[in-house]
């Protein structure tokens, strides 16, 4: 029965793509066929190749890269599907997926050149929603989702059957505890005293409207000199609340809820946090719902921070280790950062397009390990706290919020084997392609913001 789809690749350069690939069109329900999956060793592998083109398969999907081009064993399974292109009479038996930004169209092979191409080389997410767009259209419907089979195909080449050990083991996250909080958020009614739709953006210090009030931590005096009739202001106006009670889910009022009185929190700690940033040497790189920070080559002595490279060399391009962060109030205060990879040209210019950072951040990133993230993580922290065991936000003249340079830390009864080299490397490969789709979306919108 012909309703198979064929991907034809090298191996092993093309490998990470193809098994993304064909389990993403595995998980949707189609049949696939590609030899890294099933080509067993010691058989005829030719003369199998041969029969699933001829005989099983009802689209053939070649990708294309600078390897593939003129890899003899993938010519020979093109000019397969071609005859059976004939066969069928399908002029798009036979598809090109283009995945490689270093292979121009005018070096294509002379037999696939003049075929219509899917473009992988922008986005792998996107170009998936080509394939499954141009499927439907042709009429090729999957049987059904099938994320079972795929899964033990995943497990099946990539964890080898590992299991957990059981044996004691202390995991760093990536929550670093907020120690202190002002004793007090502050709602100051200052009503005519500030002109009608003022930024509140250009305060000295974090604030936030609700309702008629300024929401803030800081004292009703600290903006006078943003506010200068603020200096007339009289303080029984102002609207205090513990910071205690609300964090202990004990605060309870008509004026504010105590789920409102949190996010107000977690909303000035987050602008602390950019603002933080925006003073010190850092450059910012802007998301689409978030700042990243990294640092420009030469920042740091030798780019190291306690002899930890935060800047390096990738061929024609310079990597930057980044992080953004965000607050969180459950379990308890934290403020969460995350690892980034970011591009230059020169150590200075950011790389606009967003498919040759997700290229390169892949590359790169699939070479460093947990002890390399967590490295390069606690030597950032370590930067901004000046090697102190705390660092802190201003939010007030008088008012800090502080934070421990130390990440929490989870101690587990389990345990794992660590794979070799080569199978944690196509493990990581796969594992960050399969979260980049659900992300690469929103970052193809990143864009670097000019200094605060």
């Amino acid at each position: 029965m012909r309703n198979k789809i064929f991907i034809s690749h090298a191996t092993p350069n093309d490998n990470d793509f193809t098994k993304w690939l064909a389990l993403k069109l595995i998980t949707l329900g189609y049949d696939v066929w590609c030899d890294v999956f099933y080509l067993d060793k010691g058989v005829d592998f030719w003369k199998t190749i041969e029969t699933e083109i001829r005989d099983n398969t009802i689209q053939f999907f070649v990708v294309m890269s600078a390897i593939s081009n003129s890899r003899e064993g993938v010519l020979k399974e093109i000019t397969v599907a071609q005859k059976t292109q004939k066969t069928l009479n399908d002029a798009t038996f036979v598809v090109p997926l283009m995945i490689d930004n270093d292979l121009s169209y005018d070096d294509i092979n002379i037999d696939v050149v003049r075929l219509n191409a899917i473009d992988f080389k922008k986005s792998w997410a996107v170009g998936l929603q080509d394939i499954i767009k141009f499927l439907e259209d042709k009429g090729i419907s999957p049987a059904k989702t099938d994320a079972e089979k795929a899964n033990s195909l995943y497990e099946q080449i990539f964890l080898q059957n590992l299991v957990p050990v059981e044996k004691e083991e202390i995991y760093t996250s990536n929550w670093f505890p907020i120690i202190e909080f002002p004793e007090e958020l502050r709602f100051h009614f200052y009503d005519r005293l500030m002109p009608k739709n003022y930024d509140l953006n250009q305060l000295t210090f974090p604030a936030i409207p609700y309702k008629n009030y300024v929401c803030t931590f800081a004292y009703e005096y600290d903006f006078m000199h943003h506010l200068p009739k603020t200096e007339t202001y009289s303080p029984q106006r102002t609207i205090r609340i513990s910071t205690q009670k609300i964090l202990e889910e004990g605060y309870e009022d008509d004026f504010i809820s105590n789920n409102d009185a949190r996010r107000a929190i977690v909303r000035l700690c987050n602008l602390a946090i950019d603002k933080f940033f925006a003073e010190r040497n850092i450059e910012p790189y802007q998301m689409s719902n978030k700042i990243g920070y990294w640092f420009k080559k030469g920042t740091l002595d030798k780019d190291k921070h306690n002899k930890v490279l935060l800047v390096g060399k990738q061929k024609d391009k310079h990597w930057h280790y980044g992080l953004s962060s965000y607050t969180k109030l459950y379990p308890f205060p934290v403020l969460v950062f995350n690892s980034h990879i970011y591009f230059t040209t020169d150590g200075e210019t950011l790389i606009d397009k967003a498919s040759i950072q997700h290229s390169a951040r892949r590359k790169q990133g699939k070479g460093w390990y947990n002890d390399d993230w967590k490295n390069k993580m606690q030597a950032f922290v370590s930067y901004l706290s000046g090697n102190e065991n705390t660092f802190s936000f201003d939010v007030g003249s008088e008012e800090k919020i502080i934070i421990s340079a130390s990440p929490k830390e989870f101690l587990s009864n389990k345990s794992y084997v660590i794979p070799e080299k080569e199978l944690l490397d196509e493990e990581v490969e796969l594992s960050d392609m399969t979260y980049l789709d659900s992300v690469e979306n929103e970052e193809l919108e990143e864009k670097p913001v000019e200094n605060q």
